[in-house]
């Protein structure tokens, strides 16, 4: 790490942004030469420099740091969202951390053509367009939850990666995976309505798949070269990464984690820190046997499977590496455990050390001969990064469970995603697969219906070439799990909707567009043929014109261009990123 001190001389009417503020500048006909104070030690990679035509909107945290987000001349209202969110982000991390953000400003630029999606550089953060612009009338909701998680992100890389860098790229994950982390907690306090860490287990279930095979790698890759880095800019340093962390922090309690995250950041300070000096700390400051439990987790790829059988009043468990090829790996974890069973106040824990072990449930999880109320679920909400095969009694009172509505959105997430898994794996049937699917009817939350499509059209996909017979009966089994949600929602927005419906109607559009319901694409080119002779209809707004141009490419063939000719038509005239990515 070093300080800086830069100087830049360029034209006198374009902006020169860079690190730290402008200390001075002085003009000499059409070129200035522009100074700025100099920076608190900071790593080399994290140095930057923005010359362009921009303005801007401005903010002020609480603390007095001015936040500016710059935009192409004529577009700075749409920065006024990631205005809002990076202001917001700033002030809870000083909160959350103890630590105040230490430069007297903070700048967020969009630049048209940017290779990352962004970068943190020190209190000036690089962006696409289509990553921090917002535009009330032509951005979805979509993109809305995507500038607030990527803005989030970045800013938390002020303190984890910024203040407090990694020794070596070997430990990248503490930038990525704690800034995916924490970006979730911060949007799920300005916004609670999303219910974003119900949508986090995307990243997690994301994680566990390529965790699963045999040619993953661990969290922690020993880096001899920083060429060699972009090879673990993937999902295991940041999802999984991330999502060990959520573990972790369950485990400890939120309260106790934030209070060791505190004492990490102002141990740590302007200087360099390892894997394992956070282990230190939070052992320090918890007492838990926190560097035994996470290298476990750390330094070694994979992730278990754990094995429930119900015997008399304990549940017998027993861990084993979950390969997705169905082979069996040696990998050994000190896993959290978390339970409930009848009830969502009964909750208990288990640090499992062992091969195996026994969980005590009594009867408080119901009577197992009647039934009804009795049934056991492992990894509350998706914290543990682990999966859970149930025997085939536990699984039938998951099954009641869910068909009577007991189970919380995140489990009834977790048991399907397990489940595809498994059998995947051949641990478990497609048919009981298939069972577990029909107990989705009526279901109405976004996140859970995202994950059902996308588990269901996977197997749809297998099994078309497995058995092209059984793809159409998926296909007709996730149609009238769909159909009743998306009728009910319609095409229309409707004024006072949630943000999840506003999410969730575009999915359920789109993916029964692409399940070949008729009824859906012909309503689809119907809007979209409306729409190629007025732009400013009501009849599809963003949220919707994805479904509606797919829709129309159904009907596209080698003698029926007139579709494809709109669309790529739409495609030239559109000035917005997010129109074109549509």
């Amino acid at each position: 790490q070093a300080k800086f001190k830069l100087t830049l001389e360029v034209p006198s009417e374009l902006v020169a942004l860079s690190n730290m503020p402008v200390g001075n500048a002085t003009f000499a006909g059409p070129i200035k030469t522009v100074r700025y104070l100099e920076s608190p030690p900071m790593s080399t990679y994290l140095v930057a420099i923005v010359v362009g035509l921009f303005e801007y909107v401005e903010g002020m945290t609480t603390k007095g740091t001015r936040v500016r987000v710059y935009t192409q001349i004529g577009k700075s209202n749409q920065g006024k969202f990631a205005l809002d969110v990076g202001v917001k982000s700033l002030n809870l991390y000083k909160d959350y951390f103890d630590t105040p953000f230490p430069l007297p400003k903070l700048d967020m630029v969009a630049i048209p053509d940017f290779a990352a999606g962004a970068m943190e550089n020190y209190g000036l953060v690089t962006y696409r367009e289509v990553a921090l612009l917002f535009d009330d009338k032509s951005s979805s909701a979509s993109s809305r939850q995507s500038v607030a998680i990527t803005v989030a992100h970045e800013l938390a890389h002020q303190w984890f990666g910024n203040l407090v860098t990694m020794e070596w790229w070997t430990h990248l994950w503490l930038n990525e995976g704690f800034a995916t982390w924490v970006s979730h907690l911060a949007v799920d306090s300005f916004f609670p309505q999303w219910n974003i860490w119900t949508q986090f287990l995307d990243s997690t279930t994301t994680a566990l798949r390529l965790d699963s095979l045999e040619a993953s790698h661990p969290i922690e890759v020993e880096i001899h070269h920083a060429s060699e880095v972009d090879q673990i800019f993937d999902a295991i340093s940041y999802d999984k990464g991330a999502s060990v962390i959520r573990m972790l922090q369950s485990y400890l309690g939120a309260e106790r984690f934030q209070k060791a995250m505190a004492s990490y950041m102002k141990k740590y300070a302007y200087s360099n820190a390892k894997t394992e000096d956070l282990w230190a700390v939070l052992e320090k400051e918890t007492g838990e046997p926190v560097k035994d439990l996470m290298t476990t987790w750390t330094k070694q790829k994979g992730y278990p499977v754990i094995n429930a059988k119900i015997k008399g009043n304990d549940i017998e468990i027993e861990q084993a590496q979950f390969l997705l090829d169905g082979s069996s790996g040696s990998g050994m974890w000190i896993v959290p455990l978390t339970s409930r069973c009848g009830a969502y106040d009964t909750e208990k824990k288990l640090l499992l050390k062992l091969k195996r072990e026994k969980l005590v449930i009594g009867s408080q999880c119901g009577d197992r001969k009647k039934g009804g109320n009795f049934w056991t679920k492992l990894n509350i909400d998706g914290t543990g990064f682990y999966r859970v095969k149930y025997d085939d009694e536990l699984a039938a009172a998951l099954q009641n469970a869910l068909e009577t509505k007991k189970l919380s959105l995140m489990d009834k997430i977790g048991i399907v995603d397990d489940l595809y898994a498994l059998s995947i794996a051949r641990q478990q049937t497609f048919a009981s697969l298939l069972h577990l699917l029909y107990g989705y009817r009526g279901e109405a939350d976004y996140s859970v219906l995202s994950h059902i499509n996308t588990v269901t059209t996977s197997i749809a996909k297998i099994s078309a070439d497995a058995t092209p017979a059984l793809a159409g009966d998926i296909k007709q089994l996730l149609i009238k799990i769909l159909l009743s949600p998306a009728e009910k929602l319609g095409w229309d927005p409707k004024k006072g909707e949630s943000h999840l419906d506003v999410m969730l109607r575009p999915l359920l559009l789109t993916a029964l567009v692409q399940l070949g319901h008729g009824k859906t694409i012909n309503e689809g080119v119907r809007r979209f043929n409306i729409f190629t002779r007025d732009r400013g209809t009501s009849l599809l707004p963003p949220d919707t014109r994805k479904a509606a141009y797919l829709a129309v490419m159904q009907n596209v063939s080698s003698s029926n261009r007139s579709g494809y000719d709109a669309l790529r038509k739409i495609y030239k005239e559109s000035a917005e990123g997010e129109e074109r990515l549509q």
